[in-house]
């Protein structure tokens, strides 16, 4: 079971302008538009409205670009990833340089299996932020769901070098180890991962079932039994003590 990419929203510290619509009609407030545009407590169709009219009335480019960043991942969040590449490209023609631009668009390609163009997007992120891990993990994820596990470990690798404190790498690592087959290598890394995340369920899940791989029933079914300490009635943990039988 792998964790889902990182999405980021860029919420950035811009100045507020106005735009004059012409004399019939009346000033529009980018300010009020932008707070709508990133309300959490509004429907996401309404916060889209409010962003699209930031977008169309804004003069300042930086309220532009976060109008099409917040868009974008809403976009994602309703499952309209086409229409949130959309958005993160007119981004990256007023930004080019714009990192969060390429990581975000490159998640929605993922979501939209074009894992070619995702890579090349997470590279360019990589390019101009090289130290934020993150897009070493994304990309890692895209190079798995190519079957390409060697370049997806190396970017875990790199992941889990930039954040130590972060078990997510270590565990897509891990995961990236267990289908080539090399459950020892697997384990060492959850190993790892738990280390950093002791209560996480799935870390356990994904231990034991390596166990099982190997053939090994007591500390597998040792695993699975954590596993429900931390989430009770978690069906994986449940389906591997069902497949090994209880004691």
């Amino acid at each position: 079971m792998r964790r889902p990419g990182t999405g980021i929203l860029l919420c950035l510290p811009v100045a507020v302008s106005l735009a004059w619509a012409g004399p019939a009609l009346a000033q529009v407030d980018p300010g009020a538009l932008l707070a709508g545009c990133q309300d959490p407590t509004a429907t996401s169709a309404a916060r889209i409205s409010a962003c699209t009219r930031l977008i169309d009335a804004a003069s300042d480019s930086d309220l532009r670009i976060e109008g099409y960043l917040q868009r974008g991942v809403l976009h994602e969040l309703t499952g309209s990833p086409q229409a949130a590449v959309v958005d993160y490209t007119e981004v990256i023609k007023i930004d080019p340089n714009s990192a969060i631009a390429y990581f975000n668009r490159g998640n929605a390609h993922d979501a939209l299996r074009a894992f070619d163009l995702a890579i090349a997007d997470y590279s360019e992120a990589i390019r101009i932020d090289p130290a934020e891990p993150d897009y070493f993990n994304n990309r890692g994820q895209s190079f798995d769901n190519k079957g390409d596990h060697d370049r997806a470990i190396a970017d875990y690798t790199e992941a889990a070098r930039l954040n130590p404190k972060s078990a997510q790498p270590l565990y897509n690592r891990g995961l990236s180890q267990a289908l080539k087959g090399d459950y020892r290598a697997a384990i060492a890394d959850f190993d790892r991962a738990i280390q950093v995340e002791p209560a996480d369920a799935s870390l356990f899940i994904a231990r034991g079932a390596a166990h099982e791989e190997l053939g090994n029933p007591v500390a597998a079914r040792s695993d699975y039994k954590h596993a429900l300490s931390l989430e009770p009635g978690h069906e994986d943990a449940l389906e591997g003590l069902t497949r090994l039988g209880r004691e």
